[in-house]
């Protein structure tokens, strides 16, 4: 036997002297006996039943069946009936207190409904401002673009063309969740698209040289980095270079060190107004397999957003590319070489 249970059955034993100690005192222990062997166990309430009743068994029978264990619990004063403990001031209080919650859900409800009224206020003054809008902002909510001010903000960006501001709200919500790429390994790239106006400015030499209108420099010193790159890549990998309208390109002899069958140099013009619809035009017809194994380098948000559109997986800020560049392959030294050259 454990000491605790050793403990508690000596604390049991002690209480039930204590309990036949005060009816022997009273004079009831045969009553007691009685009650007991009635089934009544709570030796508490058998001495106050006795003692109540000055020992009458039949008595003490009844008060301990229909005793105050028994009786229901007596109403607070507080509760919203009106009972015996209620008072005229309690009900003044709970009166008034039943006033107060009534005014401030009317006055929720009056915020609510000026809320609205402001709204549809609002709502009036862009469909006077453009007619179309009331339309189409019903198709936008209908697929999903519920704010109203964003809804009309693109209408109005796009001079009201509607495909072009279902177009800009998608993009907008595409950047919301986009996951750009940070790093990448030798072997897991097999290709690379890179907007190489998007570069122009990275560099301070490069700025330098595009306020001199010396673009060709830039290009040239942007394809010598990636031919760098493409050599200590460790693994084949096929890189693409897309530009607006290069100058660098109208020079066969200048293109020739560059060019070969992994290594392109891409005028978006004629066929495109500018780069990033060429780099668009070329994702799209990448297999959704291979979108795993390229990389697209761009800062370009909205290129970004039409990129992902088109299965890109792997999209990568040009900073960010022109870093990994720098620190991880061709090192700083051969990088600052040919930026400063």
């Amino acid at each position: 036997m454990s000491e605790q249970i050793l403990k508690d059955q000596i604390k049991k034993q002690k209480k039930c002297e204590k309990y036949i100690s005060r009816i022997q005192s009273l004079g009831y222990q045969n009553q007691y006996q009685a009650l007991k062997s009635q089934g009544f166990n709570d030796e508490k309430l058998i001495i106050k039943a006795l003692k109540k009743n000055k020992g009458d068994l039949n008595l003490a029978l009844k008060f301990i069946k229909e005793g105050p264990q028994n009786k229901p619990k007596q109403q607070k004063y507080y509760q919203t009936d009106v009972n015996e403990t209620e008072t005229p001031q309690m009900l003044i209080k709970q009166n008034n207190a039943d006033q107060m919650q009534k005014q401030s859900v009317d006055n929720d409800q009056r915020k609510t409904e000026r809320a609205l009224e402001r709204k549809q206020q609002k709502l009036q003054k862009m469909i006077e401002e453009l007619p179309q809008f009331k339309d189409f902002n019903q198709k936008m909510i209908q697929e999903g673009f519920e704010d109203v001010k964003k809804n009309f903000r693109a209408l109005k960006k796009n001079e009201g063309d509607e495909q072009k501001a279902f177009s800009h709200l998608k993009h907008k919500q595409i950047l919301q969740n986009l996951q750009l790429c940070k790093t990448f390994s030798k072997g897991e790239i097999q290709k690379l698209y890179l907007d190489c106006n998007n570069c122009f400015f990275l560099e301070s030499n490069f700025l330098k040289l595009a306020r001199n209108c010396n673009y060709k420099q830039i290009e040239q010193k942007i394809a010598t980095l990636l031919s760098l790159f493409e050599s200590s890549y460790g693994s084949q990998i096929e890189i693409v270079l897309v530009f607006d309208n290069s100058k660098l390109l109208k020079d066969e002899k200048a293109c020739d060190q560059f060019v070969s069958q992994n290594f392109k140099l891409i005028n978006a013009r004629p066929q495109f107004q500018i780069a990033d619809d060429a780099i668009v035009d070329f994702a799209s017809k990448e297999s959704q397999a291979d979108q795993n194994s390229i990389l697209y380098v761009t800062s370009d948000r909205l290129l970004q957003a039409r990129l992902v559109e088109h299965n890109a997986k792997k999209i990568m800020t040009s900073k960010c590319f022109f870093n990994i560049m720098k620190d991880e392959f061709i090192g700083s030294k051969s990088y600052f070489a040919v930026i400063e050259n």
